[in-house]
């Protein structure tokens, strides 16, 4: 929001801060109202000054320049070489003085133009900057002072600061507003705005009939007419103070509504009274379909859940938002109705953003504004039109204040200040800052106080917010960097929370990196994703056939909330890839949602990898293996051994049919682990292979942490054994080292395949198997009966489940 600071003078004196406009940037920033720029229009034109043509006679190298012979100052003359011919001796004129720098980085020197000694420039609007197009230098008014700073002629003298208004501070989104809260930083008196007091013998509701019928949505909504008006080009003052803070001058009336707005904070709207059919106004919620045009020609369908301003016959505007083409103020219009009123910010700020209309008016009502205010700065608008528009401001005007709003009464003490900001606080210091700003302050006693604020301060609701403003007030620089003493014990971390971060964890030391995805997303991109939805939800992973839809959508792409990772993972993968990584791997922790009798929230863990590392350490190993492997790896850190990889009836419609397998842990599915379809790949002509995994995580960590158990480890020395077994090449090796596990019991400390062969040396359809067996007893060393035996135990085992014969 700009801020004007000569605007800001009408109400406190900052004019100091002209010279200076840093210090005060500086006041409203330590205060929490950042200064993010200052512009000082009277720098830009440092050295451009009114003057005065005494001669103009002809350049004697040059028949298209002139050479004229300029005041710029009280008895100081100056020779200036110009090429334009529009002037004429006596006019006055815009020069610009050796030491200006006008728009373009152009300086002005002392030079010489055909041998001629010229010491300046006059000057046009556009090479000031102020104007696209010139037919020759500007040609100022007679009255003009002889060497005054065009900056102050022009009105252009004037800093303006950029600030940057938090949400809860609407109260500053305003001249009048801000100039309150400088009062309350500087200590220094603030004059209210000049309104209109005395009325025409007319009654405004003689000649408007006025309803609300939604007092929820417009629980103030205040009205006058002015009859009579001369709409027209608004004065120069009025042009200089809104284009001072980037408005345009539309016309007389508008502008006075507009100035009001930024200089009080409340936005107004004047309708062409002679255009309200059957001269009525309704405040009601408008009808489900419905359509309504807008003063920038925008066709808007209503939803029903909008606020309208109407006539007797159409919508007039969309309430707090922007007024319709069909009644606003022309150059034709005589007799106006001047609204000013209290919209209810959450459907103000809904409808701004369901129709993508930003106004001015729409950004106010929808952070909060003054409800005690409103017939007030009515009347000020109305002084103000009269003066530029003259007309008469009728009497009887209306003020329907169905639901008048209350301040809400905060109690707190000194002690309470002193503990939360850790330093002892200054009680007349503390009520200064109140009454500053415009707190009511009863003392209770003893250090106890019950404060009211005023209604403009909406954002004060508790008494925290009490200390927060003395904080601010007082400078967080006052705030002590002390530790603060911990009189109980910390708070145990919470138990789903750890066991996440330490599922996190392990993922990053596998190499993953952890994705961030909204929880909502687009449906019809996850739909496409997802295809038969059977596919997903048999492994484990309950999903809904059609997706929550979100009522107020940020946007189409982010319309509903997600029932997958994967697909959040995939489109991570596809930017990845296109941005140039070749290779990669994700997770992410995150929730999905679901709606039975209520909503369902569940957690979920996501992985997906694409390519691989070429060099010394790359793998040929297919890629699905390697994101298996870490699975494995993840379940074994969380003490989980029962688990096991199975193929299921259906396939996920996004996965390879034949390299895919739903993960079973303690008999229970919980996802899926996949190649991603080569139709996918294709479709997005994806070169590498991309692999990705979704698993229920709550399932999964059911009963985490589990319990590690230890035994003593055997002071016997291990014996190992060396077994080749001939079996077909159809054979699980998996089923062999299971039943053999088995068998050989608590002797078998471990068993692994080292060698595996197929050949001419062997019959077609067999494959040679060789294990290695470690045997090693508990409490006693094995001898060679012992050995024998659970040898001959594995030899049965394999011969049982897989019919493989000892080679």
């Amino acid at each position: 929001m700009k801020i004007s600071l000569k605007w800001l003078n009408d109400f406190i004196d900052v004019a100091e801060y002209a010279a200076q406009p840093q210090v005060l940037a500086d006041i409203l920033t330590k205060a929490g109202l950042e200064v993010e720029e200052i512009q000082d229009r009277a720098r830009d034109f440092a050295n451009v000054v009114v003057g005065h043509i005494q001669v103009k006679d002809k350049h004697p190298n040059a028949d298209k320049l002139s050479l004229c012979q300029v005041e710029v100052a009280a008895g100081k003359v100056e020779q200036i070489v110009c090429g334009a011919q529009n002037h004429k001796a006596g006019d006055k004129v815009i020069v610009a003085l050796p030491g200006a720098v006008l728009p373009g980085n152009f300086a002005i020197k002392k030079s010489k133009i055909r041998d001629v000694e010229s010491n300046g420039m006059l000057c046009s609007y556009k090479e000031l900057g102020m104007a696209e197009t010139s037919d020759g230098i500007a040609i100022l008014p007679v009255d003009a002072v002889v060497g005054q700073s065009f900056a102050e002629f022009s009105g252009l003298d004037d800093v303006t600061f950029e600030l940057k208004v938090t949400p809860n501070r609407a109260d500053c989104l305003s001249h009048y507003g801000l100039a309150r809260e400088l009062g309350c930083l500087l200590g220094k008196p603030v004059k209210s705005p000049e309104v209109l007091t005395k009325f025409a013998s007319g009654s405004t509701r003689q000649k408007i009939k006025l309803e609300v019928k939604n007092t929820e949505l417009c629980p103030r909504y205040c009205g006058r007419y002015i009859a009579n008006v001369k709409v027209g080009p608004s004065p120069a003052w009025l042009v200089q103070r809104l284009e001072a803070v980037g408005q345009n001058s539309i016309n007389n009336v508008v502008d006075i509504t507009n100035y009001v707005m930024l200089e009080m904070g409340q936005p107004l709207h004047a309708f062409d009274a002679d255009r309200l059919e059957k001269s009525e106004v309704q405040v009601r919620s408008a009808v489900k379909g419905e359509t309504f045009k807008t003063l920038k020609e925008q066709d808007l369908t209503l939803s029903g859940e909008e606020l309208l301003i109407c006539d007797g016959v159409k919508a007039v505007a969309l309430a707090g938002v922007i007024g319709g083409l069909n009644s606003g103020v022309s150059e034709a219009t005589k007799n106006i109705f001047l609204e000013s009123a209290f919209f209810n910010a959450m459907s103000t700020r809904k409808s701004s953003r369901v129709h993508g209309v930003e106004t001015d008016s729409a950004y106010r009502f929808s952070r909060g504004v003054d409800p005690s205010s409103t017939a007030t700065i009515m009347d000020r608008a109305a002084l103000l039109i009269q003066q530029v528009a003259g007309g008469e401001v009728y009497g009887d005007a209306y003020d329907v204040n169905s639901r008048p709003q209350t301040p809400k009464k905060i109690r707190i003490s000194l002690q309470t200040v002193t503990d939360r900001l850790g330093y002892s606080v200054d009680k007349e210091l503390f009520l200064k800052f109140m009454g500053g700003l415009q707190i009511q302050v009863n003392d209770l006693g003893g250090g106890e106080y019950e404060m009211t604020p005023p209604l403009f301060r909406f954002d004060l609701e508790q008494d925290m917010d009490l200390v927060e403003e003395y904080a601010r007030l007082h400078g967080y620089e006052h705030i002590q960097e002390n530790i603060p003493a911990l009189h109980v014990q910390p708070t145990v971390h919470d138990a789903n929370y750890m066991l996440n971060q330490k599922v996190s964890q392990f993922l990053r030391a596998e190499g993953y990196n952890q994705a961030f995805n909204y929880a909502f997303t687009s449906d019809h991109a996850e739909s496409t994703w997802l295809g038969d939805i059977k596919g997903h939800s048999q492994q484990g992973l309950a999903t809904d056939v059609s997706a929550i839809k979100i009522r107020n959508p940020l946007s189409e792409e982010l319309n509903v909330m997600r029932r997958s990772l994967s697909q959040g993972l995939w489109k991570n993968t596809l930017e990845n890839i296109r941005s140039g990584s070749s290779f990669g791997a994700l997770f992410e922790i995150g929730s999905v949602f679901s709606k039975t009798d209520s909503f369902v929230e569940s957690s979920r863990l996501g992985l997906i990898a694409w390519g691989s590392q070429l060099g010394l350490y790359s793998s040929k190993a297919p890629l699905v293996y390697s994101l298996r492997s870490s699975i494995e790896k993840l379940l074994q850190s969380l003490n989980i051994t029962a688990y096991s990889f199975v193929t299921s009836a259906q396939t996920p419609s996004f996965l390879h049919i034949g390299q895919w397998a739903q993960l079973v842990v303690e008999g229970q599915p919980v996802g899926y682990i996949g190649s991603v379809h080569p139709r996918l790949l294709d479709q997005e002509k994806v070169r590498v292979p991309v692999v990705v995994a979704e698993l229920n995580l709550q399932q999964i960590l059911k009963g985490q942490p589990r319990p590690l158990k230890f035994k003593s480890l055997s002071k016997f020395q291990p014996v190992e054994r060396d077994f080749a077994f001939v079996m077909a090449t159809d054979k699980v090796i998996g089923d062999l080292l299971k039943e053999a596990k088995k068998s050989c019991g608590a002797l078998l400390k471990d068993l692994s395949v080292f060698d595996i062969y197929e050949g001419d040396k062997l019959p077609q359809g067999q494959k040679s198997v060789a294990l290695r067996a470690q045997f090693q007893g508990a409490d006693a060393a094995l001898t060679d009966a012992d050995i024998q035996q659970v040898s001959q135990k594995l030899i049965d085992a394999a011969k049982k489940s897989v019919a493989a014969e000892l080679r």
